[in-house]
């Protein structure tokens, strides 16, 4: 299945990813510490026309855990009830359970950091309007604030054009290099003091080439630090965390094609916390015709161990 990439959301990154979707918080909620409070919001909103079923768009939505407790068999239902069949087709992705709705899949549990779940769309049709897609998460764990729990957002055909989607593995000690986590389970925590590669890229899920230097950059927290960094990157320092900043060679990225080089980060300190949260990754096309433009940052962790 195609989940994409989680983050331990500090009180500022939680923030800023409420304020990215549109939603507004009086005050933080009070939770319990044996409740769990997961919220799901949308990412992506366009397709490019002309995408395929062979690469078809994995549709991005953000599911969040900002309770206390962590939230244990995780579920992320997709409704496609309300898609425009006649422009838009969708793919079950593996390992998850089709339904007269839509599908079902498994997240497992969820301490206080995110998913990126991504829901594969391709172009069948015109341009213009194709409904809705609904996307709903629910867990085991008590979870007193359900209104975020589910959201629909319209999609829309646009135009054919490129579409760059940055994607992260989450950082452990024995991570295949392969642009992908498919298979990847049980994976051993990365020692402290000692480094690993990160196995990334950006993925052009539209229907066209994107062609010129694509820029793109991390930001690290404190704990984490690169040992190889990625080539055509500065780095610096700030307040703590580690940011590159980024660029491709000249160059052209087809459609269902992905760019990456080689990347090793360390991760310092005692191992005192086995997750480092809040790392992130995020691109800007080559120009400003990238046909999706909400879906252009993601977040992962890195875990650790003594």
């Amino acid at each position: 299945m195609r989940i994409r990439n989680s983050a331990r959301l500090a009180c500022a990154g939680a923030g800023a990813l409420l304020t990215a979707a549109g939603l507004v918080i009086a005050g933080a909620p009070a939770y319990a510490a044996d409740e769990s409070n997961l919220s799901v919001m949308p990412l992506s909103t366009q397709l490019a026309k002309g995408v395929t079923e062979a690469i078809a768009k994995p549709f991005q939505f953000r599911v969040v855990n900002f309770g206390e407790a962590k939230a244990q068999a995780v579920t992320v239902t997709v409704d496609v009830g309300k898609l425009d069949k006649t422009r838009v087709g969708y793919v079950v992705p593996s390992g998850c359970v089709a339904n007269a709705g839509g599908y079902t899949c498994k997240l497992g549990d969820m301490q206080d950091f995110t998913h990126n779940v991504g829901v594969p769309l391709y172009s069948l049709g015109e341009e213009g309007p194709a409904g809705a897609l609904s996307v709903k998460v629910a867990g085991a764990t008590p979870d007193p604030y359900l209104d975020d729990n589910s959201v629909e957002v319209p999609v829309t055909v646009t135009a054919a054009g490129y579409d760059l989607v940055p994607w992260a593995q989450d950082v452990y000690a024995d991570v295949v290099v392969d642009r992908d986590d498919d298979g990847e389970i049980g994976l051993t925590p990365v020692k402290a003091g000692h480094s690993a590669v990160l196995d990334w890229a950006i993925h052009n899920y539209g229907s066209r080439p994107a062609e010129g230097i694509i820029r793109y950059g991390f930001i690290l927290p404190a704990g984490v630090t690169f040992a190889k960094q990625p080539v055509g990157c500065r780095t610096q320092v700030v307040s703590g965390q580690t940011i590159a900043d980024c660029e491709t060679p000249y160059s052209v990225l087809q459609p269902g094609k992905s760019f990456a080089t080689p990347i090793n980060v360390r991760v310092d300190g005692d191992g005192t916390d086995t997750v480092i949260g809040n790392l992130s990754f995020h691109v800007d096309g080559p120009t400003a015709e990238d046909v999706d433009p909400g879906d252009h940052d993601t977040y992962f962790e890195a875990f650790t161990r003594r």
